[in-house]
C-alpha cells in the first residue's frame, strides 16, 4: 500500500472511531438523558451503534495490510512499452490485422493478416511501429472469458485504482470532507449546553398554553379512576341501574295465566322508592343531548375527594402536596379537581422566566418543566404562573426554584388558569432528569 493510500486509510478509520466514541461517551456521562427518555430502544440503541461503529474502525485498522492482497492482478499501467491498445478477444482466438505506414521500418505496406496464436486473436494497428494499439476485450465463452476497459489515469497509486471520496480527491477535497465529517461532531459535543436557550422555550408556546389540552392527561390527571363524564340526573331519576334492577324480587304469576298463556302479571309492587321505568315510558324519555362544552372550557371527569389526593399524591414533612408542574397544568382542565386543590398548599421544583401575559402590575413569574414526547427536539414546556400578590422578585432566566405556595384558579379569557400563590421561592440545584418523559 502506497504511503498516500495508508495515510488515506488511516484518516477512515480516525472518523469511524471518532464517531463511535462519541456516541459511547453520551451514553456513559449520562448526558444521554437529556435527550433521549429512557424507555424504550431509543438509549440501547446509541450504545449499540457506538460499539458498532469503534469496533468496525478497529477492525479496518487491524487488517489494513490486507489491501495489498484484494488488488493484486490489477496493475495494468503497461509501463513496460508505450502503446495504447484496445484489445478484441474473440474466443480468445487473437486476430490481429496490421496496418504499417512508413516510419521506423523504413517501408511503407498496407496488409492485414491474421494470425493464429493458440487460442485467441490480435487485431493490431502499427503505425510507425510504435505499437499503437487499441483493445476491446468482449466476453466469450472461450479462454479468455473476460470482459474489461482500461482507462488509467496518471495520478493513482500502483494499484491502478481508487476506493472512495478520500482516494479520489485531492488533497483539499480531502481536508474539506474530514472537515465537515469531523468538525460538527467534534463542537456539539464539547459544547452543547444540553438543554434549551429561553428564546426556544419561549418559541415553543411558553406563553401560550392550552389548559384543557388532553393530549397526556392520561398520564398527569390527578384522578384516581378513569374519566367518565358524570351521569346526567335525569336519566338517573328515570332509569335503574342494573344494580337495583337485580335486588328487585322476581314477579309473582297465577297458576290461571300459566294455563292460558295470559301475560304474566305482577302480584306485589316494587319497594318503596324504587322508581321503574316502563318500556313505553323508556320509549317517549328523550335522552338529553351530549353538546360539547366550549373549546377551552374546564370539564368534570367525575368524582374526586380530598382523600384521593392524599391516597396519590404524597406530601412533604410540612404537609404540602408535591406536584410536577405538568400535573398542576392539568388541573386547569378538571372542575373537580380544582374544588379540591383550591386552598391546598403545594411544592414543586421547575425552572423559572418572567410573565409576560396577565402581569400588568408586575406581580407575577411563570415556572415551567420541558415535557418529552419521544427525544429532546419534539419537547414543550409545559407552565403555570406564580403571583406574589406584590411586586414579584427577580430571578435569573432559567434558574432552578422549589417553589411553596398556595393553589387557585383564575378564570382569564376563555380558560381556566391555575396560579399558585407563591409564598417561598428559593433556587435549588436542577433534578436528574431535566426534562420530564
Amino acid at each position: 500500500m502506497s504511503g498516500t493510500r495508508t495515510l488515506v486509510h488511516l484518516l477512515s478509520v480516525t472518523m469511524l472511531l471518532l464517531w463511535g466514541g462519541v456516541l459511547l461517551y453520551f451514553y456513559i456521562s449520562g448526558r444521554l438523558a437529556n435527550y433521549l427518555p429512557p424507555d424504550g430502544i431509543f438509549r440501547p440503541m446509541v450504545l449499540v451503534s457506538g460499539i458498532g461503529l469503534a469496533v468496525l474502525g478497529l477492525f479496518n485498522l487491524l487488517t489494513m495490510g490486507a489491501e495489498d492482497a484484494g488488488c493484486e492482478g490489477h496493475d495494468h499501467s503497461h509501463d513496460d512499452h508505450d502503446h495504447d491498445h484496445d484489445h478484441s478477444h474473440k474466443d480468445c482466438g487473437h486476430d490481429h490485422s496490421h496496418d504499417h505506414k512508413e516510419g521506423a521500418c523504413g517501408h511503407d505496406h498496407d496488409h492485414a493478416h491474421t494470425h493464429d496464436h493458440g487460442a485467441c486473436d490480435h487485431d493490431h494497428d502499427h503505425k510507425d511501429c510504435g505499437h499503437d494499439h487499441s483493445h476491446d476485450h468482449a466476453k466469450k465463452a472461450g479462454g479468455c472469458g473476460h470482459d474489461h476497459g482500461h482507462h488509467h489515469h496518471p495520478d493513482i497509486s500502483a494499484e491502478g485504482h481508487a476506493h472512495g471520496i478520500l482516494d479520489e480527491s485531492s488533497w483539499p477535497g480531502r481536508i474539506a470532507v474530514l472537515l465537515i465529517l469531523a468538525a460538527p461532531l467534534s463542537w456539539a459535543a464539547l459544547s452543547s449546553p444540553d438543554r434549551y436557550s429561553a428564546n426556544a422555550i419561549v418559541n415553543k408556546g411558553l406563553y401560550d398554553p392550552n389548559y384543557t389540552d388532553t393530549s397526556r392527561a392520561e398520564q398527569f390527571s390527578l384522578q384516581n379512576k378513569p374519566k367518565t363524564v358524570a351521569k346526567s340526573a335525569t336519566t338517573t331519576a328515570a332509569v335503574v341501574t342494573t344494580e337495583k334492577v337485580a335486588d328487585l324480587p322476581p314477579p309473582m304469576v297465577s297458576p290461571a295465566d300459566l294455563g292460558t298463556g295470559a301475560p304474566a302479571k305482577p302480584a306485589s309492587t316494587p319497594p318503596p322508592g324504587v322508581a321503574v321505568a316502563s318500556a313505553a315510558n323508556a320509549e317517549t324519555q328523550t335522552p338529553p343531548k351530549n353538546i360539547p362544552p366550549p373549546a377551552q372550557t374546564a370539564k368534570s371527569y367525575g368524582t374526586f375527594t380530598l382523600e384521593d389526593l392524599k391516597a396519590q399524591v404524597p406530601q412533604s414533612k410540612d404537609g404540602n402536596f408535591i406536584l410536577e408542574v405538568p400535573e398542576l397544568y392539568y388541573t386547569g382542565g378538571d372542575v373537580d379537581v380544582q374544588k379540591v386543590l383550591t386552598g391546598q398548599m403545594v411544592e414543586t421544583v421547575a425552572q423559572i422566566l418572567p410573565e409576560k401575559v396577565n402581569n400588568a402590575d408586575g406581580h407575577r413569574l411563570r415556572i415551567f418543566r420541558m415535557l418529552v414526547q419521544c427525544c429532546a427536539a419534539d419537547a414543550r414546556p409545559y407552565s403555570v404562573p406564580l403571583d406574589f400578590g406584590k411586586k414579584a422578585p427577580e430571578f435569573k432566566d432559567m434558574t432552578w426554584v422549589k417553589v411553596v405556595g398556595k393553589m387557585s384558579y383564575k378564570k382569564e379569557g376563555t380558560q381556566t388558569v391555575p396560579v399558585i400563590e407563591a409564598t417561598k421561592v428559593e433556587e435549588t440545584t436542577a433534578p436528574d432528569n431535566a426534562m420530564i418523559y
